[in-house]
């Protein structure tokens, strides 16, 4: 999944591809990270996994050689995959072996990413809820007040089954 060892100019879409190769899962999160430092640019939410790729178009995000992409399956909450890693580039530099299969796909979408990877970050681009009905029942989950009640409660149970054992 996505690059492999590839350069990405600031300035310019890429294409990231993928296989669909594990069942019952119909869409990921595309996250973008960087070993050398904290926190995660959130690329794109609910990506069906059927379309093999997306175009992401690169806008001040820090050069370095240390990006990779995370593909996390929404449904579960688990790792789907891990690109390869690969190097973002300043704008004023050129790439030398950037692959001609990173070329856009006229047919799919372009999300732009901005910025430093940090824990504040939001999404670029949200797709609509799919076909999975647990998809559809996270997305109704995204505001704010409902997912405190959800996680409040979740910590209230926690707890509670700790303070029954000691």
């Amino acid at each position: 999944m996505g690059p492999s060892g590839d350069q990405w100019p600031q300035g310019q879409a890429h294409s990231t591809t993928w296989k669909h190769a594990v069942d019952n899962i119909d869409v990921v999160d595309v996250e973008l990270a960087r070993i050398g430092s904290s926190g995660l640019l959130f690329v794109s939410r609910e990506v069906p996994t059927s379309w093999g790729s997306l175009n992401i178009y690169l806008d001040s995000v820090p050069p370095g050689d240390d990006y990779y992409f995370v593909f996390l399956n929404v449904t579960h909450g688990g790792v789907y995959s891990i690109s390869e890693r690969f190097t973002i580039l300043d704008s004023s530099s050129t790439s030398a072996n950037s692959s001609a299969q990173l070329a856009p796909d006229a047919s799919k979408p372009t999300v732009t990413v901005t910025g430093a990877p940090g824990p504040l970050q939001t999404w670029g681009t949200t797709f609509g809820p799919q076909a999975a009905g647990a998809v559809a029942l996270w997305s109704g989950l995204a505001d704010g007040r409902t997912t405190m009640v959800i996680a409040s409660a979740l910590v209230s149970a926690a707890l509670g089954g700790v303070m029954l054992v000691l």
